[in-house]
């Protein structure tokens, strides 16, 4: 009967160690714990899980796809480019898991990296309903707000950009609106 107990919480614990988490502000990651350069960032609305934690750093596992043009890239599908984290281009990147891609189906993989130790949400719902009411109430001042659909995943960024400064959206939030545009996009396949 013990031995149930203790095998129910780890079995437990294990569940809600591994339950995605989400963050609507960019993350900076760093190869390793005690690193203070950052090598990349995470971007907002993207699921990760925590792996541990470590004084004020945790270790984050990050999946996404590599296109082969740009391996310091995780990409939230296989064929667009709707970034979940970006990578210096020279960073000595170890993946966990990497399936080999190819130009028109790029490889799943897995990374895990640290980041600075903070609050993050549990699902993505309430920072995809703020990105919404951001652009709705911002990006219609002086013209008609376009359709989340009316472009593709991989024009939502430079349409917003060339936009973004005339708007009252603050710079923290600004990727949280693109990831928000490109996964409302005319082309974007959800449940990839």
């Amino acid at each position: 009967m013990k031995k149930m107990l203790i095998l129910s919480i780890f079995m437990l614990s294990a569940a809600f160690a591994n339950t995605n988490k989400y963050t609507d502000k960019v993350v900076s990651l760093y190869l390793n714990k005690n690193d203070t350069k950052v090598q990349g960032r995470l971007l907002p609305t993207n699921p990760f899980t925590i792996v541990k934690t470590e004084g004020d750093k945790v270790l984050l596992r990050i999946s996404g796809y590599v296109n082969p043009a740009a391996p310091s890239v995780l990409y939230f599908n296989n064929k667009q480019r709707i970034i979940v984290a970006a990578f210096s281009k020279n960073a000595p990147l170890k993946f966990k898991s990497r399936a080999k891609g190819s130009a028109n189906n790029w490889g799943k993989a897995t990374i895990e990296v640290w980041a600075d130790k903070q609050e993050f949400a549990n699902n993505n719902k309430e920072m995809l309903a703020r990105a919404k009411t951001l652009y709705m109430e911002n990006c219609g001042m002086c013209h008609a707000v376009h359709k989340e659909n009316e472009f593709t995943a991989n024009q939502w960024p430079a349409q917003f950009r060339a936009m973004a400064d005339r708007t009252g959206i603050s710079k923290d939030d600004r990727w949280l609106v693109i990831e928000y545009l490109q996964k409302n996009a005319r082309d974007f396949k959800k449940g990839k």
